[in-house]
């Protein structure tokens, strides 16, 4: 049997019951990201995503308060590969990591708003951002050795470079990584250890599942695979659907015409995809729906039922190969503990 992990989400550009509102309604506050992140432990959730972007705060400096203030669950760190060195990254990570005691996961994500970026300064096309990430990986893992290096390519150079201090973990830290192009499956191939998709239909996450394990397989490697998704759970189906509904219930005018321009804008694959997918229907599969896409970017649909109805889908994508899972609910401290209650428990009968 397969072991299925599950992770939660830390809401870094603010929370609440409610998405697209002008002003959050609970501001991402130290203390509200630490009450989060506990909630997340006291759940039985395994991780917690701290995602990254320009509406988020830093990841690295939430992911070391999530540290400290934590006792098991591992912060999964997201960063975008571009901004700074790969020898950067590294001593970034080993450091979080020696806080840790072993603790961290990272998510590296290349980006798919050529318009997001350039407010960072990065006006790299996407073919060329992807290259810039495989090489980005190719140093940082050599980094991650503590084995004495020199490297000169494309995008970076460096010279006797060395990790000191090295890792609290043996080797390397584990890295998640997402993105539907060619492009982005084939450095999946070759350096991830987590495929990450957002929540699209069962029968097109195992179409691109099969599609990464068949390029990694040039590469002898083996790698494990994930879904990204919002989750409703309540305990009749009739209550869930409303608890859906409300969530996207006060929309802020000003912010869907944002949110359309962002979408229009993209040229990120994944993102492209998510948005066929909310066009097609408000709803697929058993219990899946595409309404929270109409006012968020990057994963836009959620499962949305009863206890039941929730396990019943999450196994359509354990049996399609998935086996971890990064949640989100909205508040994020009342909705992890209630899956925490009510799911997570049907899952500790699926072990390794």
């Amino acid at each position: 049997m397969t072991k299925a992990h599950f992770y939660w989400f830390a809401p870094t550009n603010g929370d609440g019951e409610f998405l697209g509102l002008a002003k959050p309604q609970r501001e991402p506050s130290l203390d509200y990201l630490i009450e989060v992140a506990q909630a997340t432990e006291e759940a039985g959730f395994e991780g917690i995503l701290v995602p990254t972007g320009i509406p988020y705060l830093d990841s690295w400096i939430v992911g070391s308060a999530i540290v400290q203030n934590t006792k098991r669950i591992k912060p999964l760190v997201a960063f975008r590969p571009g901004f700074i060195a790969p020898t950067v990254a590294a001593k970034l990570s080993a450091t979080l990591d020696q806080f840790a005691k072993g603790r961290l996961l990272v998510n590296v994500v290349t980006g798919g708003s050529q318009k997001e970026l350039g407010q960072d300064g990065d006006f790299t096309g996407h073919e060329e951002r992807y290259e810039r990430t495989g090489e980005f990986l190719d140093v940082i893992k050599k980094s991650w050795t503590g084995e004495t290096f020199s490297h000169k390519g494309q995008f970076f150079e460096t010279k006797d470079a060395q990790l000191v201090p090295g890792l609290y973990q043996q080797g390397r830290i584990p890295v998640y990584f997402g993105g539907s192009s060619d492009s982005a499956k084939e450095i999946a191939a070759q350096y991830a250890d987590v495929f990450l998709q957002w929540g699209e239909p069962v029968a097109q996450v195992k179409e691109q599942l099969e599609d990464v394990k068949a390029r990694t397989a040039k590469y002898k490697r083996t790698l494990e695979f994930g879904v990204r998704l919002h989750v409703v759970v309540r305990d009749t189906e009739q209550e869930a659907w409303k608890a859906a509904y409300h969530i996207i219930s006060q929309i802020d005018e000003d912010v869907r015409e944002k949110m359309n321009n962002v979408f229009e804008e993209t040229d990120s694959v994944a993102q492209k995809r998510m948005t066929e997918i909310a066009q097609q229907g408000e709803r697929f599969d058993k219990y899946s729906w595409t309404g929270i896409g109409k006012i968020r970017k990057g994963a836009g649909t959620a499962l949305v039922g009863t206890p039941e109805q929730i396990e019943e889908a999450l196994q359509d994508y354990i049996d399609a190969g998935v086996t971890h899972f990064v949640l989100s609910g909205f508040p994020h401290v009342e909705e992890a503990l209630r899956f925490g209650k009510d799911v997570l428990p049907r899952f500790e009968k699926i072990t390794v």
